[in-house]
């Protein structure tokens, strides 16, 4: 989901230098602007979809931790995307999530025809297929 004309975002993204136009916060993106393009609307979409395709990857796990040890075992699922990511970046030149998301952002219909957990082929790959979107 996209929240548009955000207070928070305003407020966190502040109006300076910052190239930031949105931040994700739990699934959700915030934008300071009234709207956005068509491209970066379906990139932001596409990110909501691999965050909680990511979520539930990891829900039934993290329950039953939680059942058997404690209950903050359950933070698992909210903090899966970003440790996926920020992984594979650490590890890598480059973001399975991004290269998806940027890959297919221009096509308006991707959400529809998306398989479930797309972002699985090529994670952890050491090179992506080039980008049509690549100078």
């Amino acid at each position: 989901m996209i929240f548009y004309n955000n207070l928070l975002a305003k407020w966190f993204l502040g109006k300076g230098k910052n190239k930031s136009h949105y931040f994700m916060f739990g699934g959700f993106f915030f934008t300071r602007y009234k709207y956005l393009e068509v491209w970066e609307d379906m990139e932001l979409r596409i990110h909501a979809r691999q965050f909680w395709e990511c979520f539930l990857l990891t829900l039934l796990p993290a329950l039953v931790l939680s059942l058997v040890y404690s209950w903050w075992w359950m933070i698992l699922p909210f903090m899966t995307y970003h440790v996926f990511y920020w992984l594979e970046k650490s590890f890598r030149p480059h973001s399975v999530f991004d290269w998806e998301a940027i890959e297919n952002c221009g096509d308006s219909l991707y959400i529809r025809k998306r398989k479930s957990y797309a972002w699985m082929k090529w994670y952890g790959k050491k090179t992506l297929p080039l980008s049509d979107w690549d100078d």
